[in-house]
Formats: C-alpha cells, structure tokens, sequence
C-alpha cells in the first residue's frame, strides 16, 4: 500500500513537473497569465521612442515636462507594421504616401486697361498658382527573433522602393501678345515653389523669344534600397516593448531631367502666343551607394540622394 501510494505521488509531481516546463516553453507570462512576447498571428505597428523617453527623463529635471505623442518611427511619416506567421517569424510592412496641392493668387494692376480722371481706382487681375508635390513609398521585409526571456534579439532584410515629383502651373491676368501687351506685368514665378508671403512683379522683357513659365516640373524620382536590419526589444508590458534597430542598406536612386514650359510670342503672329517646353539642362542625375549612417526611412527627395541606413529607438505595440 506504502509502495502504491509513494508511486502514485511521483506520478503526479511528474506531470506537475512537465506542465511547468509546458508553460515555460511558450514563453514568460505576467501575474495574470498574459503572455510577454509575440505569437503566431499577432500584429504590430511601431512609433518613434524618443518623445516617451524624454517625457520620463525630463522628470528628473528642470527643463519642463511636455506631454509624449505617437510619433512615426521617422520624420517621414513611415507606417511600419509587422505580421507573425509564428513565434519567431514575423513579415514586415513599410508605406509612405504623401500627396501634396498648394495654390496661392496675387493681384497685381491692370497694365492694359485705360486709366479715367483722377481720382480712380486702379484696376487690378490676378495671377494664380499652383503647386503639386507626391512621394509613394513600399516596403516589405522579414524578420528572425532570437531568445526566450523578455530580452528579444531579432535580424532580417527589407527592400524598398519609392517614386516622387513636382510640378506647378501659373495662369497670369494680363495677358500677352505684341500687338496690344508687349510688356505685361506678371508676378515673377518661384520656380519649385510658391510665391511666398511677399511676392515680386515682372515687366515683360520686349521682344519675340522673352517668355514666361506657365508649367514647371521636376525630374521624377525612382529609387530602390535592399536593407538589411539587426536589433532588440525589451518586453517591459505583455505584448509592449522598447527597442533599438539599425539597417545596412545598398541604396539606387535616378533623377529625371526636369522641365519648364514658356509662353512666348509666336512669330508667324505676333498678335498670339505659342508654348514651348525646355528641358532643365544638367539636372538629371543618378547614384548608387553602400553604406551606414543615420538616417530616416524613405527620407530621400527629389533634389538629393541619400543613403538608407538608420538608426532608431522605437516602442512597439503587438496586439
């Protein structure tokens, strides 16, 4: 009976025993049972650490305490989020889509009206323009995690590519032909940009060939990066950790020529206009790097080149 009941103990600290050990395999869990890390089937979306981290430093200072906000992991407003097909497999996702329309008017004198007696109003047109800016950026990448406690060590590659471009148009109120307006005056363009908050004017230059814009565009963007990335979180909340990542990256971006559109004088009639497009000379370019640094996800513009290699803090959110 002795005998019996000493086997039938061991039998339950046995599988007392393994269903710890169970437990454990899975992963370490909270007082309420919720599990630390990520598992199979779990989401996540990543924001900039910085603003949280120094919210709590500035506690232990004088320099002011102001409210943390949910910033994207790069100045570019970059959505990074991940997908886990299991435990330490999870695909990532990079988007960037940004769309930009600006317009702005002046009014400026009539300069072909007549004017009456004195005293008068002065007539007045208005010149129009507009601005468009667009930046698509893609992502995709997978990502290997190491470890078993709360410390996770991860590793992985991305490639990305994006597309970008500018252009503006200009409408004038004082129109322009030899015959009747040799010489109209029009609001100088900023070629690139707007006019700003204190615009010039322009008298027309006289003569067949002295045009002013009326389209302007930069050369389009293409540019693709192959990245590779190493980094860590530390699970301090089920399902909530704070990180550090860096990425290597080999980096290819081309820049097309760009162009500006005149309105001139046509002379086989100078009482009408004609359009002629101008390629910008000197403007197309192209590069290729290898590189480290620090730098933002799809910072690359239109006017620069630059390397893909970044360094980031990041708190990340799994759900």
């Amino acid at each position: 009976m002795k005998k019996l009941l000493l086997a039938g103990t061991l039998a339950l600290c046995s599988a007392g025993l393994f269903a710890q050990t169970d437990n454990s395999s899975s992963g370490p869990t909270s007082k309420k049972g919720e599990m630390y890390l990520p598992e199979a089937g779990d989401w996540a979306i990543a924001f900039d650490a910085s603003p949280w981290l120094n919210y709590f430093g500035n506690f232990l200072s004088s320099a002011g305490n102001k409210a943390p906000t949910a910033n994207y992991l790069s100045p570019y407003n970059t959505i990074i989020g991940k997908y886990y097909v299991d435990n330490q497999t999870a695909y990532r996702a990079l988007l960037r889509i940004g769309v930009q329309s600006l317009s702005q008017s002046n009014t400026i004198y009539n300069n072909t009206s007549v004017s009456g007696t004195p005293p008068f109003v002065p007539p007045t047109v208005t010149d129009k323009e507009s601005f468009d800016n667009h930046f698509v950026g893609l992502g995709a990448g997978i990502e290997k995690r190491k470890g078993k406690t709360r410390l996770q060590g991860y590793y992985g590659a991305e490639l990305m590519f994006w597309l970008a471009g500018s252009s503006a148009s200009y409408t004038y109120g004082n129109a322009y032909n030899q015959t009747n307006n040799p010489n109209p005056l029009y609001t100088t363009p900023v070629l690139g940009g707007l006019w700003g908050n204190s615009p010039t004017t322009t008298n027309m230059a006289s003569g067949v060939y002295s045009g002013r814009p009326t389209a302007w565009s930069s050369g389009s963007v293409f540019g693709i990066s192959a990245l590779g990335f190493i980094g860590f979180e530390y699970f301090f909340m089920p399902k909530i950790s704070i990180g550090a990542e860096y990425t290597w990256g080999i980096n290819f971006q081309s820049t097309g020529q760009g162009s500006t559109t005149f309105e001139d004088i046509n002379p086989a009639s100078p009482g009408s206009t004609v359009s002629d497009k101008n390629i910008t000379p000197g403007t197309g370019t192209s590069g290729f790097s290898i590189d480290t640094g620090v730098n933002s996800i799809f910072g690359n513009t239109e006017s620069s080149f630059v390397s893909m290699s970044s360094a980031d803090l990041n708190i990340i959110f799994h759900f």
